[in-house]
Parts: structure tokens; C-alpha cells; sequence
């Protein structure tokens, strides 16, 4: 049975950390998880986390290597808070900017160069202060996990010389270039970009609630031209425009009001006319929100009155003058009228065949017939008695 995309990959990063281990980073998964991998990371030199050995997660989705993993921190280092899925360009923060190549020894390599840079504020990122990292960095050799022991066991323990020679290759990779060094200043690049974007955006956000925050407080003080004046000059646009509307309505509800009562007044007025007054509503706008109530206006005929009310009943009248409607009615009394003129013929045919004596005249057919066979053969009988008597004579 094929294994999954996913457990291939995993057991290839396994492969390649064993095969080619490193003194500055050890990674593996937990026995009974394979998507939950726990490493450990030595701090780079000449910075404020040198000496210190830090202790984390990485998390691998069910859709690994095509989407990235969460990264968790379990040891304080002033960078990263503890604890917290930490956002990085090569984290599930930035699925965009993940490639399906990129695995373990990448991500390793990446949170070591990562350490000394700005948090810019990222989720999980911090800025302490250079002394406070340092001393994290102290405390981080005494750290035990629960999964791992002791974290000071995991990574080989350096000699002087080891370290000078280490220090000496290191800077010799920096030099020449190491395996990820392109993808590693990529990545950098790419989380302060991301990091900028996301202040930025933010710095907007608090502009613009102080702005309105002032404006509300203060809504006699004219605004100064900023991108929030625009905003209330643009809404001071909208509440003229509706009260204009507003205006208009009223100065049709007159016109109607004045059509209505000359309408009522004339005596060459028509039913028809009466009644369309009589049924006439009117909508008005309600405090600029875009809401209306629909008014019905009842016209007295006999004073020329004219009362507003709210319009709830108009429904009540309106399904009247619906023509669809009307013509289903219409439809729906002929066929009940057909039906009911063909049960009538129906029960008139019923009577009539109730009527006709059926049994009886088949009866009487019987008995005509048994009396006209009984004749018959009385007959015949006769006739050969009275033959037979002639002959003996």
C-alpha cells in the first residue's frame, strides 16, 4: 500500500537531518505523532543570543510540504513570545509565500538567522532589550521538555577549538554562500515587507479612529483636511441630497393634497376618481437612513378633509385592481359554474332512469312469453287429440 505525499516527505527530512546532522540545530518527530516535530536551535554568534540554546515546535499540516507549518516557541528568548504560533514569512501565516521544496533543515537554518532581526511587531514577535536577551539566553541551557529531557543533551557540546573552527566556517559560508543563504535573505526581505505593510495599515486604522473620535466629540470644530474630512464632507453630500429628497416628497404630498380636495370639491368628479383618492398613498423619508413609511391619505368627501394614517390596510384594497388575480377569479367561477351545470344534468339523467319501470317490463316480457310458449304447446295438444278422434269415426 502507497504511502501518503505527506509521510514520504517526512521520512525524507528525517533521512537528510540524519545522514547530515549539524552542531548548531537537531530536529525530530514525536514517536507517536509524525506531523509534530519538536527542535532545537543554538543561538548565532556575535549576537545577543549567542550561548543560548532555544527549544521549540513546528507543527506540519496534513497537506505537507504544500502548505507551511506553525512554528511554536517553548523557551524565552526575547525574540519570540512562548507558547504562541508565531508569524513568519515561511510560517502558515504566509501560505503565499510557501514553496513545496522548502522542509526542515530550511525552516532551522531560517529561525537561527531570524533570531537577531526586528520583530516589527509580527504575531509572536518581541524587542527586548539586548541585556535582557542575553540573559535569557544564559537560562535557556537549563530548559527540559517533557518529550525531548533535557535540551542541553540534544546538541553537542562545543570545545574551544571546535568553536573557533566553527566560527571560522561559518564565516567562510557567509562568504562563499551557504545551501539556503539566497532563500533565507529572500525570506527576510519578504517578513519586513509583510511587517511594513501590516503597521502601515494599522497606523491608518488609528489616524482614522482618532479622527473620528474627534470629530464626534467635537462636531462644531471644522476638520482639518485630512482623508477623515473627505469622509465627512462626502456624508454631509449624502444628508443634503436626502434632505432634498426629503423636500420633494413634501412638495408632492401638496400637490396631491391640493388635486384631491378640488378633485372632491368639483361635482363633475367620478367614482373612479373618488376612489383613487380615496386609496392614494404617499412614501416620505425618515431621518436620512433610507427608511420609508408608507402614508395613506382618506379623504372626507363631505368636508374636504384630508387624514394621514399610517398605511397598514392597503394591501386590503390594492389585491382588487391586481389583473392576474382577477382573471384567476374569473377562470375559477366559470369552472366551478361548468361543474356545477354538468352535476345538475347528471342528477336530472338519474332521476329519468329512476323513473323507467326496468324490472318491471322485464318481468312482464317473461311472463308473456311463458304464457305464449304454455298456449303453444295447449294447442298443439288439442289439435292431435281432435285429429285422432275424426279418424275413428
Amino acid at each position: 500500500m502507497s504511502k501518503s505525499p505527506s509521510l514520504r516527505r517526512i521520512q525524507a527530512d528525517i533521512r537528510e537531518l540524519a545522514f547530515d546532522p549539524s552542531d548548531q540545530y537537531c530536529a525530530a518527530p514525536l514517536e507517536n505523532d509524525m506531523f509534530e516535530w519538536h527542535f532545537t536551535i543554538r543561538g548565532a554568534e556575535d549576537t545577543d543570543f549567542d550561548g543560548g540554546i532555544y527549544h521549540g515546535r513546528i507543527l506540519l499540516p496534513a497537506e505537507y510540504p504544500y502548505k507551511p507549518p506553525h512554528i511554536v516557541f517553548l523557551t524565552k528568548s526575547g525574540r519570540f513570545d512562548i507558547n504562541t504560533k508565531v508569524c513568519l514569512s515561511f510560517s502558515a501565516y504566509h501560505p503565499e509565500l510557501w514553496q513545496p521544496a522548502w522542509g526542515i533543515r530550511l525552516i532551522l537554518e531560517a529561525l537561527i538567522s531570524f533570531l537577531p532581526t526586528m520583530g516589527d511587531g509580527a504575531i509572536g514577535a518581541l524587542d527586548w532589550s539586548p541585556k535582557e536577551r542575553k540573559r535569557l539566553a544564559h537560562e535557556s541551557q537549563k530548559y527540559c521538555c517533557k518529550h525531548c529531557g533535557p535540551i542541553v543533551k540534544l546538541l553537542p557540546i562545543l570545545d574551544p577549538e571546535e568553536k573557533k573552527k566553527m566560527i571560522a566556517s561559518n564565516k567562510n559560508k557567509k562568504k562563499s554562500g551557504s545551501t539556503f543563504a539566497k532563500e533565507i535573505a529572500e525570506l527576510q526581505r519578504l517578513q519586513q515587507i509583510t511587517e511594513q505593510g501590516r503597521n502601515n495599515k494599522n497606523n491608518d486604522k488609528k489616524d482614522s479612529d482618532e479622527d473620528t473620535t474627534i470629530i464626534t466629540s467635537n462636531p462644531t470644530i471644522p476638520a482639518t483636511p485630512t482623508t477623515s474630512s473627505s469622509n465627512t464632507t462626502t456624508a454631509n453630500k449624502k444628508e443634503e441630497e436626502q434632505n432634498k429628497d426629503e423636500d420633494k416628497d413634501d412638495v408632492v404630498l401638496e400637490e396631491k393634497k391640493k388635486q384631491v380636495s378640488s378633485s372632491s370639491s368639483s361635482p363633475a368628479a367620478t367614482v373612479a376618481e373618488e376612489h383613487e383618492n380615496n386609496s392614494t398613498a404617499a412614501t416620505a423619508a425618515v431621518g436620512g437612513g433610507g427608511v420609508t413609511i408608507g402614508l395613506e391619505l382618506d379623504i372626507n368627501n363631505n368636508n374636504g378633509g384630508v387624514n394621514v394614517n399610517n398605511n397598514n390596510n392597503t394591501t386590503n384594497i390594492s389585491w382588487m385592481y391586481d389583473p392576474l388575480l382577477n382573471i384567476t377569479i374569473i377562470l375559477m367561477c366559470f369552472i366551478i359554474v361548468l361543474f356545477a351545470k354538468k352535476g345538475l344534468e347528471l342528477s336530472h339523467e338519474l332521476q329519468e332512469l329512476r323513473k323507467l319501470p326496468i324490472v318491471e317490463t322485464v318481468s312482464n316480457a317473461a311472463a308473456t312469453a311463458a304464457t305464449a310458449a304454455a298456449s303453444s304447446a295447449s294447442s298443439s295438444i288439442g289439435g292431435g287429440g281432435g285429429a285422432s278422434s275424426s279418424e275413428e269415426l
